[in-house]
């Protein structure tokens, strides 16, 4: 997972950055002049802060990575919390599952595997446009499980504009936006397979003491990104169904990106990759499935747990990287070969998401100690009068879901999981359900070209139209909060996470 494109500055985007920048500085100084009575004092100025944090955070005025240290500092500052408490959460050991996680899509897609996956399962020239559109929609989905939704996206992105280059401009509109939908609707699959999943997890280990093995997230996944899927599919096949003649790829020339086809065989440094990424993906999902096989009671459950926690097989999967080899030759004179990764390399990571995390966590852990927690959980409820495990997994999906539009779903994520959690405390109900609807709703970001990088990216081809995005965005943004809730109610019920 490479660091996401950054946006051009223009003289508008930089003045709206200002008023952002200004709107944060005045809420906050706002709340802490004049705080709420009936609060803590430490409370009412963490308060400011997080208000402030989040106006930066939706509106991106500052990089994340900058308001997640910031805000914890400014709690130090004032008052709030002593730095050892308020940076805690930065040693959170689901941090390196997020750092092993970026390493090895770093490495996949720096040896290319992930381009030499996606050509061997692509059909041959003779197959129609939408079973080829068909075929990418799948994959995308599969290989944003893993991988970055972004890079993925970018991969796949050159070979569908071959692919669907002459068809109507509605049928090539849809045949683009596969690549951005199916990568969204992917990385819902596996706790790695964007961030959201992660902060939702996290959630519920650091304030309500529960867990969501690798496997169960899966389990509670699986069916609604299928249903969407399945929707997705019935839109394109729609679209697309008198543009099904065969065309020959051929005759559009040479194409950007052209993924490598047949039988090219793996080079050494893809299958060290595969090795690092299988050993990852078998530590993740090992306690898991032996939980469901042989109850979580077992000791060689609680062994394997002990053993292999998320971040520590993240870790291992990551180092892995930089002794197996990516060519059998000595480089530069060097007596050894060249790993899969240097460290350099390494560096070029998404570190502003890892910084939002452990700042999100940081935030929710003072929340939970100076008793703001419970304040803003209380007036939650009393705003909507929602008091049912129902009633708060609708609520907070549909908001998710309605955030995500307006700001990235990572951030979405780090405000709505904790205040998830907080809200079902108050009434005494199991926040799994609420908290991992949101986590889950926060990547249902398919309306606009700002909701989510991969729309950003399909839509930068000028061959979309707005228009066209925002009515099948809308369509799977419905689908998102009808389907949500009542998947993750009944599967969570189902599997016994409670």
């Amino acid at each position: 997972m490479t660091a996401p494109l950054l946006p051009a500055r223009t003289p508008a985007s930089e003045r709206r950055r200002f008023v952002a920048l200004g709107a944060a500085v005045g809420i906050g100084a706002l709340l802490f002049a004049f705080p709420f009575p009936a609060m803590r004092p430490e409370a009412a100025r963490l308060l400011a802060v997080l208000a402030a944090a989040i106006v930066l955070w939706v509106t991106e005025a500052l990089p994340v990575g900058v308001t997640a240290l910031a805000a914890p500092a400014l709690c130090v500052v004032l008052g709030v919390a002593p730095a050892d408490k308020a940076f805690a959460s930065f040693g959170n050991p689901l941090l390196y599952l997020f750092f092993g996680a970026f390493v090895l899509a770093a490495a996949a897609e720096r040896t290319r595997l992930d381009r030499w996956l996606a050509g061997r399962l692509l059909p041959g020239h003779g197959a129609t446009p939408l079973r080829k559109v068909l075929t990418l929609t799948y994959l995308t989905a599969g290989l944003s499980s893993m991988l970055s939704n972004t890079a993925t996206t970018a991969m796949v992105l050159p070979v569908l504009r071959a692919t669907v280059a002459r068809l109507s401009d509605r049928a090539r509109a849809l045949g683009l936006l596969t690549a951005a939908y199916a990568s969204s609707l992917g990385g819902v699959l596996t706790p790695v397979g964007t961030p959201p999943n992660l902060l939702a997890i996290a959630a519920l280990r650091q304030y309500a003491k529960g867990d969501v093995p690798f496997f169960a997230w899966t389990l509670v996944a699986l069916p609604m990104v299928a249903v969407l899927l399945g929707l997705w599919t019935l839109l394109l096949v729609r679209g697309l169904r008198g543009a099904t003649q065969a065309t020959d790829d051929a005759d559009l020339g040479p194409q950007p990106g052209t993924l490598p086809q047949g039988s090219v065989p793996l080079d050494v440094g893809q299958r060290s990759t595969l090795i690092a990424l299988g050993v990852a993906v078998v530590g993740w999902v090992l306690p898991g499935l032996l939980e469901l096989v042989l109850g979580s009671g077992a000791e060689t459950v609680r062994a394997v747990k002990r053993a292999l926690p998320e971040g520590v097989v993240g870790i291992a999967g990551a180092a892995l990287l930089f002794v197996l080899p990516a060519t059998t030759r000595s480089v530069a004179g060097s007596p050894r070969p060249r790993p899969v990764l240097e460290w350099g390399e390494a560096t070029q990571i998404d570190w502003g998401t890892i910084l939002l995390f452990g700042g999100g966590l940081a935030l929710g852990d003072l929340a939970f100690q100076t008793g703001l927690s419970a304040w803003i959980g209380q007036g939650v409820l009393e705003v909507t009068g929602v008091r049912s495990e129902i009633g708060l997994t609708v609520l907070f999906s549909t908001v998710a879901v309605l955030l995500s539009e307006v700001t990235s779903n990572t951030a979405a994520a780090a405000m709505l999981c904790p205040l998830a959690v907080m809200t079902s405390q108050q009434v005494g109900i199991s926040p799994v359900a609420p908290c991992i609807a949101a986590g889950m709703a926060a990547s249902m970001g398919f309306l606009m070209p700002i909701s989510t990088a991969p729309n950003a990216i399909v839509y930068g081809t000028g061959q979309v139209p707005l228009r066209t995005m925002a009515k099948t965005g809308a369509v799977l943004d419905l689908a998102g909060i009808l389907v949500i809730p009542p998947v993750v109610l009944v599967v969570t019920h189902w599997i016994g996470l409670r």
